[in-house]
């Protein structure tokens, strides 16, 4: 086996343990936003004890993501090394550019198909994120004015005609 055949064999193989590695990214986002949903219910029914066994598991999928993550610059550095690439791209459509350009179009068309994936999985988290933070910061305004209200002050406001609080 030539010395250019080797190297085409290990970038085959980095190739594919980075399709699987945004396999695994998409599959680890997946578990992430059901954990996110699970908090919500978790919210609305005041299940804290639950809710914070629900944060371990979060903060465990965060760590495993963290760890693909990591395991994905290594795996693109060794890529971009083994086809003779100076610099190292940051971003995965220049990466997918790069690939192209070494005629490495199936497995481009594959990273770009998973990433997209991955990119509506985490927007939907985004989203989900932020249902999340208006229903805690809804239970801390009540929380507050119960508060207030225990405390004799006032808890209700006055608006003045511009439609502002006095």
């Amino acid at each position: 086996m030539s010395i250019d055949q080797r190297n085409e064999l290990k970038i085959n193989l980095e190739l594919n343990a980075l399709y699987d590695i945004w396999q695994e990214f998409c599959e680890q986002h997946t578990s992430l936003y059901e954990l996110t949903c699970d908090e919500y219910i978790k919210l609305l029914a005041s299940e804290i004890d639950d809710l914070e066994e629900l944060m371990q598991q979060k903060n465990s999928v965060l760590s495993n993501i963290n760890e693909l993550d990591k395991q994905r610059r290594d795996v693109i550095k060794n890529i971009c090394h083994l086809l003779g690439e100076q610099q190292e791209p940051q971003k995965i459509k220049d990466f997918i550019l790069v690939l192209n350009k070494y005629e490495k179009n199936d497995i481009a068309i594959g990273l770009e198909k998973m990433n997209l994936l991955l990119i509506g999985i985490i927007q939907k988290i985004q989203e989900q994120n932020k249902k999340n933070q208006i229903f805690l910061n809804k239970a801390i305004l009540s929380l507050k004015e119960l508060r207030s209200s225990f405390n004799g002050e006032k808890n209700y406001d006055t608006y003045g005609a511009n439609g502002l609080v006095k």
